[in-house]
């Protein structure tokens, strides 16, 4: 028998059922702890649960794991169908090269590029997975990683900082797993359709990045003992957010009118100026902000109370000449009585 704790009860699984189970009582998000013997000290993972149980309330997302056996299998099709979003986290699980462990097996493999394929929000966090056999073809097709340069110097601690749209002040991470007790994490060099979303500002390069269209996102370091703690409830509220999972501004929740917000771009690739079109519902206060690709800001267009419901503004000002701002990927984010959405725009020369 092996039972699982959350924070209201044990739920133990007889010999007739699988040795995991995912549990929980809301569609929106399935964590997925798959450290096959690695990982945390403590399981369930301590981290991960309080988020979550802060995010969506004791039990009301999907927990399967910890896995324990590197060949073990994470959870099914069918089981990752029932969410929204997966997040599988791969911890400091080395793995070897095949056809020894690779940190996701070949079952984990293509369950989850068929749950991507078919609809499904996914979230890696794994630290060795491209040294572990599992094919960069499934990073290049399932999170649009172009490819990577490896980090080989183990660091205690690091500083990350979320960039474009989770973009925030950066913060301390210091590893605390049972076995290397150091990150090893690589830099990420996305593909033209996807971005840089994390930077680790010590070593100044890029751990994780995120497709464009927000359907998955690919991480090699994970926010271990984080300080400030509240920076890093931040990132993964943005995470959520950008995936369309955080309670009050979840996608099968949109319709309802009082969250309903707009922002839209004409021309989204441009010379010279896009003029940006922003709906609101009802008048409140408004924020408009540009960043770079790298997550940088660049500068406000709005940022007070808006009595109209719709607003136009243009990018560059009309009085500051679009050759001030460099061609490139910038990101538009409008944020509105706690709801926030974000578009890309490209200058070119």
């Amino acid at each position: 028998m092996k039972c699982h704790f959350t924070s209201l009860s044990v739920i133990c699984l007889t010999a007739s059922l699988p040795t995991h189970a995912a549990y929980g009582q809301t569609n929106s998000v399935l964590f997925v702890e798959d450290p096959a013997g690695y990982g945390t000290a403590t399981h369930p993972d301590s981290l991960w649960h309080t988020l979550l149980t802060n995010f969506y309330g004791p039990g009301n997302f999907g927990w399967f794991g910890p896995t324990t056996d590197k060949y073990e299998n994470g959870p099914d099709l069918q089981t990752m169908q029932n969410y929204d979003l997966v997040i599988w986290n791969n911890y400091d699980h080395y793995g070897q090269p095949l056809p020894l462990s690779p940190t996701l097996t070949a079952a984990d493999q293509t369950n989850i590029t068929d749950y991507i394929n078919s609809g499904g929000k996914f979230w890696l966090i794994a630290q060795d997975a491209l040294y572990s056999g599992v094919p960069l073809a499934f990073f290049q097709n399932n999170f649009h990683l172009e490819n990577y340069s490896p980090n080989v110097t183990g660091v205690v601690s690091t500083h990350l900082q979320g960039l474009a749209e989770a973009a925030g002040p950066e913060f301390l991470v210091t590893a605390d797993y049972v076995t290397t007790i150091v990150f090893y994490h690589d830099d990420l060099i996305p593909e033209i359709d996807a971005h840089h979303i994390l930077k680790d500002t010590d070593f100044n390069f890029y751990p994780g990045i995120v497709r464009s269209d927000s359907t998955t996102s690919f991480w090699t370091i994970d926010g271990r003992r984080p300080v400030l703690a509240s920076t890093w409830e931040q990132l993964v509220s943005d995470m959520l957010g950008i995936f369309g999972v955080l309670p009050g501004v979840m996608e099968h929740t949109m319709p309802q009118p009082n969250y309903s917000i707009r922002c839209d771009a004409s021309p989204t690739i441009y010379r010279y100026h896009t003029e940006i079109s922003c709906a609101i519902p009802a008048p409140g206060h408004v924020r408009l902000d540009i960043f770079n690709t790298i997550g940088e800001y660049v500068m406000t267009l709005l940022d007070g109370h808006q009595y109209q419901t719709t607003r136009t503004v243009i990018w560059p000002p009309r009085n500051e000449p679009s050759r001030d701002f460099a061609a490139g990927v910038y990101f538009l984010r409008l944020s509105y009585e706690g709801n926030m959405i974000t578009v890309k725009v490209v200058r070119i020369d």
